[in-house]
């Protein structure tokens, strides 16, 4: 897992840095021009469905129900980091996006549905569906025991982190490199969240098991 992140980590430095010096990468046009061919009305509708979510007052939305959910059933824990994920994610984006400074793919080049208002490097979409959905997924898969419940949370999870890429180019919003960036900036922080939230539990774990309450357990 360390060197998945690691990787992940200097794939982000690379492709910022070239992002910040061309408009496009290569093959970008193309990947673009091959997913907006499929131009079938129900695809368009999943696609602009699968980002809905991901815009910036729907984002916090999504992210407080989720919180508020977590709280319900007493994981206060997994709803910090949840939150904290969530928050800190959204500033390093945004951070990336002013440092980079790549514009938005142009109407001249592809078919554009969407003409957001800030730069393009990377996918803020992606990175934020990353640390959401992603860590929704690894709180399922770790605390929910096998069951429908336990399929149905991490398939929604993963169909989302996996569509969210594919709409945001089929929109037209992004280039392919900027979901990739996206992609390696989401799965870098899913890692590090991952890793204070386990420590954190193995701290309380420990806690727990040397105090007078755990001993009379």
């Amino acid at each position: 897992m360390k060197k998945i992140t690691n990787i992940a980590l200097l794939a982000s430095g690379a492709v910022s840095g070239i992002c910040a010096i061309i408009a496009y990468a290569f093959g970008d046009i193309w990947i673009t021009r091959f997913i907006q061919r499929f131009d079938d009305p129900y695809f368009h509708s999943l696609m602009v469905a699968v980002s809905w979510p991901g815009y910036l007052g729907r984002q916090w939305i999504v992210a407080l129900c989720v919180v508020a959910l977590l709280l319900r059933f007493r994981l206060r824990v997994e709803a910090a980091c949840l939150l904290i994920s969530a928050i800190s994610s959204w500033l390093l984006v945004n951070m990336i996006k002013l440092i980079v400074e790549r514009p938005r793919p142009s109407p001249n080049l592809v078919v554009v549905f969407e003409h957001p208002a800030t730069w393009s490097f990377p996918s803020g979409h992606v990175a934020s569906y990353m640390a959401l959905y992603g860590f929704l997924f690894y709180l399922g898969y770790s605390l929910i025991r096998s069951s429908p419940l336990r399929y149905t949370l991490l398939i929604v999870c993963g169909a989302m982190i996996v569509l969210v890429g594919v709409s945001r180019v089929y929109l037209g919003a992004h280039w392919a490199s900027d979901v990739f960036g996206g992609y390696c900036f989401g799965f870098f922080w899913l890692a590090l969240t991952i890793y204070v939230y386990r420590g954190r539990k193995d701290a309380e774990n420990s806690g727990a098991d040397f105090s007078p309450r755990g001993a009379r357990v």
